[in-house]
């Protein structure tokens, strides 16, 4: 788990005692974060092992879920993300906020995590991305970038990611009916 340096909140959480949680310093933004933790896993883990990579803004993730993207990444041997198909009309805005064009969704999924990769494919994607200073917003447009394959596995629309402070309420609630 990276842990930012400023959170001293997550040293007090009941993961601190369990054996198998690692905990690595967070970086500056979420991908220096992740590579942070990729290079604390390969201290004790092969570049080929698996790596889940899971945001906590995302607590509402289930365990069908987790199970399905972890077989299919190993059954295709490929890289693999959560993801639902976008679901609402989208439009391109000019300046002005005026509307430029409604864009297909036809092809268009909304990334989730967990993402899911190889350790050593993530770890040179990522290395890749900041020595050419390209924007990656997750670890699948890092994997892109160096032409590996990324799956995506059918995720769930309650699996939200916390951004704004309403989102709070509606994660309680989809917590609580999952439970």
């Amino acid at each position: 788990m990276a842990i930012g340096t400023q959170d001293t909140f997550a040293q007090t959480l009941a993961f601190q005692n369990i054996d198998k949680a690692h905990f690595c310093m967070g970086g500056a933004e979420r991908v220096h974060s992740v590579l942070n933790a990729l290079n604390h896993l390969l201290t004790f883990a092969d570049e080929n092992d698996w790596v889940l990579v899971h945001d906590a803004a995302r607590p509402c993730v289930t365990i069908e879920c987790l199970n399905a993207l972890v077989e299919q990444a190993i059954k295709s041997n490929h890289s693999a993300i959560l993801a639902i198909p976008v679901r609402d009309t989208l439009k391109q805005v000019k300046s002005g906020n005026q509307i430029d064009k409604t864009v297909s969704r036809d092809l268009l999924w909304q990334a989730q995590t967990p993402q899911i990769a190889k350790i050593g494919k993530l770890k040179k994607a990522i290395e890749y991305a900041l020595e050419n200073n390209i924007a990656i917003t997750d670890e699948a447009s890092a994997l892109e970038y160096m032409g590996e394959t990324v799956q995506v596995v059918m995720g769930r629309s309650d699996n939200i990611k916390i951004t704004y402070p309403d989102d709070l309420e509606l994660a309680r609630l989809i917590l609580q009916s999952q439970s």
